[in-house]
């Protein structure tokens, strides 16, 4: 009497391998994967009925899924779907067929014939945590194919040298783009116009500095380093979504140089917005070192009038700020290292740091 053959499978989610309390095997022509520890890895909810000896597996933005063990019968939506093998129990563990997750929207399936492993590609589901790049750069396999969002601005295609997560070029391809925000900076692929181009809404140049929010699936790049992979993104709305950018006129200095601090402060919105301040000060600019000590600020020892200001900026209209800081030397020189450059327009519009690193005088 013939027998099938049966042998265990490596599961992979997202290109990771996932733990499983109990493997999945192969008997004959059918992958048997054991639902919990898939589904629950993509991010979806299992409820057990034990009285009709049934499953309800939800998501958001998903079709809900209700199988039933023994019963080749699956209801994925409003659908009713009759696979060629029913879900089963064995040992405690409800195992179902692999080609069931053929049907579930965004959902792809791998075999790896010569490593006997099978590749489940899906956007993981559930509700967004919000994250700062900082947390995805601390614990990078932590937030591994977790569903993130997070606020920055849109940096284009230019990386920040001294970030882990952009210094060392795009992850996946030369239309990656990047996002800041006041822990650091991140790529992003895809989340592109239909020509691959550039973010959706965004333009490379005009809307540089444009405060977004996204989210999406965080992931890792070959070399271990995180980037996100956006299903949603979303311009700030008011005051905290005007453009506000600070940058200088290179990265590194030394020891009496002179950086060239600039801000640019834009409204992409399409009505006018209004600036209010307490005093004649429109802008600031502060210079602090790694542990958030205060090395220089523009105000100090300048005096302003006493009366509450406004400025009007149109729609589409920008305008730019400057100053200058020449780096210390001899007994008020900075301790080798990195520095973060800070812009302030007034308490409800600030610019993201910018980094900068001061070289050890000679």
């Amino acid at each position: 009497m013939y027998q099938a053959a049966v042998f265990a499978v490596i599961l992979f989610v997202n290109g990771v391998q996932i733990p499983m309390s109990a493997p999945a095997v192969v008997e004959g022509e059918t992958t048997w994967i054991p639902l919990r520890a898939v589904f629950e890895e993509l991010g979806w909810e299992i409820k057990w009925d034990d009285a009709t000896k049934s499953i309800n597996i939800t998501a958001p933005d998903q079709p809900e899924i209700r199988i039933q063990i023994d019963n080749s019968k699956v209801r994925i939506g409003t659908r009713l779907d009759d696979f060629a093998a029913a879900p089963r129990r064995r040992d405690g563990v409800t195992y179902i067929p692999a080609s069931l997750l053929k049907v579930i929207p965004g959902v792809q399936l791998r075999w790896d014939n010569e490593k006997k492993a099978l590749h489940i590609d899906a956007v993981p589901t559930g509700r967004p945590v919000a994250v700062t790049i900082g947390e995805l750069v601390a614990n990078p396999p932590g937030w591994l194919n977790k569903t993130v969002t997070l606020t920055g601005e849109y940096t284009g295609w230019q990386g920040d040298p001294f970030s882990p997560t952009t210094s060392q070029g795009p992850p996946v391809t030369r239309s990656d783009w990047t996002v800041r925000d006041a822990t650091g900076s991140i790529y992003c692929t895809g989340g592109c116009d239909t020509r691959g181009e550039r973010p959706i809404s965004l333009m490379p140049y005009e809307d540089y500095g444009r405060r977004i929010t996204l989210t999406g699936a965080a992931r890792l790049a070959v070399d271990g380093y995180p980037y996100l992979e956006p299903t949603a993104i979303a311009p700030v709305s008011g005051l905290a979504g005007l453009t506000c950018f600070v940058s200088t006129d290179r990265r590194q200095y030394q020891p009496a140089d002179t950086l060239v601090i600039e801000m640019t402060v834009a409204n992409p919105f399409a009505e006018t917005v209004m600036l209010q301040f307490t005093s004649g000060q429109t802008y600031d600019f502060i210079i602090r070192d790694a542990k958030g000590n205060k090395v220089w600020q523009w105000s100090d020892g300048k005096v302003f009038t006493m009366a509450l200001t406004s400025r009007e900026l149109k729609a589409g209209e920008s305008y730019r700020v400057s100053a200058q800081w020449t780096v210390p030397t001899g007994d008020k020189a900075l301790a080798p290292g990195r520095y973060r450059v800070y812009g302030i327009v007034n308490a409800d519009v600030s610019a993201y740091p910018h980094t900068i690193a001061i070289a050890a005088q000679d």
